[in-house]
């Protein structure tokens, strides 16, 4: 079985999603049981005069790696996660029938007897759900067609829902996570590159700019928005190769062994990069330092 890791906002900054995630202890034989396993983050609708930094709903997924004591949060635990990403879009709580029947949970447990939600489970910060219950979300955000195109997905998954195994060769599947990547990313930027201000679309709809992994992968990068930046292909090759970073007020570096005057004709007249309208996708300053001492090439 899997879990839903709820959100709670005055504990977390932005980064914290992608390394780890606190409870309290009483939660902690939930978590044990999941170690090796796949959690699903949601973030609920904030209290009247409160701002969310990203929209409400079922928006991300990771693998518990370990537990252990939150030295500064007595009375807690802390889950250490791997292979987080975010959904292409978040999942909706619930959704109302098409013929504007019942309220439908993703989570069976939300629904009481009487047709009224669960309002104590719906505020726990850890809570189990069954396999049909992950899959029912992991359908929802990525669409039945896309998943059952998936390679990795096993003859017959569509009918059974995932065991642990299945879902961890579905969720670390490349192809599924670069789809959301793209998706997220571009989006964010509005299809144009961060660096030029250039946005080419074919006649066939496609876009010619990139979506970029600041962090690689490879290093642990996450596949999450605010470690991802829209470039088009020359930038993204150049900034890949370390030609070009950013500093931490969004201002364009150029390396020592930079001289492509062609280029510069393109790059922002204003020095910086544009960036998202939404703050919490903006580029994360740990992911930008990363890229400036581990790649740039000054």
């Amino acid at each position: 079985m899997a879990a839903i890791f709820h959100i709670k906002s005055k504990i977390y900054t932005n980064c914290d999603y992608d390394k780890r995630f606190l409870f309290r202890e009483k939660y902690q034989d939930i978590v044990r049981d999941r170690i090796g396993d796949w959690v699903i983050y949601y973030l609920p609708m904030p209290r009247a005069g409160r701002r969310l930094t990203r929209p409400a709903g079922y928006f991300a997924a990771a693998c518990v790696a370990s537990i252990h004591a939150a030295t500064d949060n007595p009375g807690y635990r802390e889950a250490k996660l791997e292979q987080f990403f975010e959904f292409p879009e978040p999942v909706p709580f619930s959704i109302r029938d098409v013929s504007f029947g019942p309220i439908l949970y993703f989570e069976d447990s939300m629904l009481e007897s009487d047709g009224s939600v669960n309002a104590s489970l719906a505020q726990q910060e850890v809570r189990a759900i069954s396999d049909e219950n992950f899959y029912r979300i992991i359908e929802a955000a990525f669409g039945k067609a896309v998943l059952e195109d998936e390679p990795a997905l096993p003859q017959g998954f569509a009918e059974d829902a995932p065991t642990a195994s299945e879902r961890t060769r579905i969720l670390t599947s490349r192809s599924l996570r670069d789809r959301a990547f793209r998706h997220l990313v571009g989006n964010a930027y509005g299809m144009t590159c961060a660096m030029t201000d250039i946005s080419m679309q074919a006649p066939d709809g496609t876009f010619e700019v990139e979506c970029a992994h600041i962090m690689p992968v490879e290093a642990g990068g996450p596949d999450s928005v605010s470690n991802g930046i829209a470039l088009s292909r020359c930038i993204h090759w150049m900034f890949d190769k370390g030609l070009l970073s950013i500093d931490a007020d969004y201002r364009i570096l150029k390396s020592r062994r930079y001289f492509e005057p062609q280029v510069d004709k393109l790059l922002n007249g204003s020095g910086r990069i544009a960036l998202p309208e939404d703050d919490s996708h903006r580029p994360h300053p740990e992911f930008l330092r990363y890229h400036r001492e581990s790649i740039f090439r000054r």
